[in-house]
C-alpha cells in the first residue's frame, strides 16, 4: 500500500518531552483538527498561533486556551519554543508557509489539499528533504482503524482482486464571497477541496497512479468547479470513478462513500471521511451480505498521534513526500482532461 517516500532519517530528529505546535492560521478546521486531539495527548502543548491579523490570533488564542498570539507568520516561526507547525491556511499559502516553517527547522503539518499543483508540491518535499524535517499531509481519514480495517480486508483476499472502484465525496457548500472553497485564486473548488478525498482514497486502495480516461468539470460563477467526475484507469485493466461536488443542488448535504467491486464480491464504505461519527463496512460475497463497524476515536485525534509518533521517530509518515505529489499530479491531470483552466502560478 502506497504510504510516502521521505528522504530523511527520523533518528536525527531532537528527542521532544513535550512537542510545542505553533498553528498557522485560525481557521475554522483547527478547533476539530487540531485543538481538541491536543488535548487529549499529555505530550503535545499548544504554544501558539499567528492569524492574517494580531487582533484574530489574540480572539483564537483566548477562544481556544493557546499560550499566546504571535504578532506575525514570521514570528511563530522563528520563535525557539515552537517545535512543530500545523498549516491551516487557504491552499495557496500552503508552500510560502511550509517552506518557510521548514527552512526555520519545524517539522510541519500541513492541511489538504497539500498545494495547488504538483509543481508545488514537489518544491514543499524538496524543502522538507533538504531540511531533513517532516512534511505530513493531513488526509486525516488515513489514520484511523477504520481504513486500516479496510486495508486488511482487501489484504486478506476477501472480495479478490479489485476490478472497479467508485469513490464519492459531496457537501453542499453555499456561495459567500467570504468562503475561499468558491475563489479559484485561494485554491478552492470541489475537486481540490472535497475530491482530494475521493482522489486519494482510490490511490491509496490501489497503490499505484491511474491515467485519466476522461473528466468533467462544472463551473460556477465564480469560476471554480462546483462538480468534478472523472474516469482512471490503473495497470491491470482496473477502472475507477471519482465523483465529488460542493453545489447547492447535490442530492445529499453530506454523503461520502467507497464501493470497492472485486472478483469474488464487493466492499461498501461508509462515511470513510469521519467514522468517528458513525460508518459502516458491508461485505457482499455471494452469501448474505455481512456489515461490521469500527469504534474509535475521532480521525483527528488519530492523525496527531501519528505526527507526534513520526516526529519522535517511531513511525514512518503515511502521508507527504510522494504520495502528496502524486495525489496533486492527479488533481492536475484531472482537470487537463476536463479542459479546465485555473489560475496562472509560477
Amino acid at each position: 500500500m502506497p504510504g510516502s517516500t521521505h528522504d530523511i532519517e527520523p533518528g536525527n530528529f531532537p528527542v521532544f518531552k513535550v512537542i510545542r505546535m505553533g498553528i498557522l492560521g485560525a481557521a475554522r478546521i483547527a478547533p476539530v483538527a487540531l485543538i481538541q486531539p491536543a488535548r487529549l495527548l499529555p505530550n503535545v502543548e499548544l504554544a501558539a498561533v499567528a492569524a492574517s491579523s494580531v487582533a484574530k490570533a489574540v480572539a483564537f488564542a483566548d477562544d481556544h486556551a493557546v499560550a499566546r498570539a504571535a504578532s506575525s507568520y514570521t514570528e511563530l516561526l522563528d520563535s525557539p519554543d515552537i517545535d512543530v507547525i500545523y498549516n491551516a491556511l487557504p491552499p495557496y499559502l500552503h508552500e510560502q508557509w511550509s517552506v518557510a516553517a521548514l527552512e526555520s527547522g519545524k517539522h510541519v503539518l500541513c492541511e489538504k489539499p497539500f498545494a495547488m499543483n504538483a509543481a508545488e508540491a514537489g518544491r514543499m518535499v524538496k524543502a522538507a528533504n533538504t531540511s531533513q524535517r517532516l512534511l505530513v499531509e493531513a488526509f486525516h481519514y488515513r489514520f484511523h482503524p477504520y481504513f486500516r480495517r479496510v486495508l486488511e480486508l482487501l489484504t486478506s483476499d476477501v472480495i479478490g482482486n479489485i476490478r472497479h472502484i467508485e469513490a464519492r465525496f459531496d457537501v453542499r457548500i453555499s456561495y459567500s464571497p467570504a468562503e475561499f472553497r468558491h475563489s479559484p485564486a485561494l485554491g478552492g473548488g470541489a475537486l481540490m477541496d472535497l475530491g482530494c478525498y475521493p482522489v486519494h482514497w482510490v490511490r491509496t486502495l490501489m497503490g499505484s497512479e491511474p491515467r485519466v480516461m476522461r473528466a468533467d468539470c462544472v463551473r460556477s460563477h465564480s469560476g471554480v468547479d462546483v462538480t468534478t467526475r472523472a474516469s482512471l484507469k490503473f495497470v491491470g485493466e482496473v477502472t475507477a470513478e471519482v465523483m465529488t461536488s460542493m453545489s447547492d443542488t447535490a442530492s445529499h448535504q453530506h454523503e461520502a462513500q467507497v464501493i470497492i467491486e472485486g472478483e469474488k464480491g464487493r466492499l461498501i464504505l461508509d462515511n470513510p471521511i469521519a467514522p468517528h461519527h458513525g460508518n459502516k463496512i458491508t461485505i457482499e460475497t455471494g452469501a448474505a451480505p455481512r456489515s461490521e463497524s469500527v469504534a474509535g476515536e475521532s480521525t483527528y485525534y488519530y492523525q496527531l498521534q501519528h505526527f507526534v509518533a513520526a516526529v519522535e521517530g517511531a513511525v514512518e509518515p503515511l502521508t507527504g513526500g510522494e504520495d502528496a505529489i502524486n495525489t496533486m499530479q492527479l488533481i492536475d491531470n484531472i482537470y487537463a482532461a476536463a479542459h479546465f483552466d485555473r489560475p496562472e502560478l509560477d
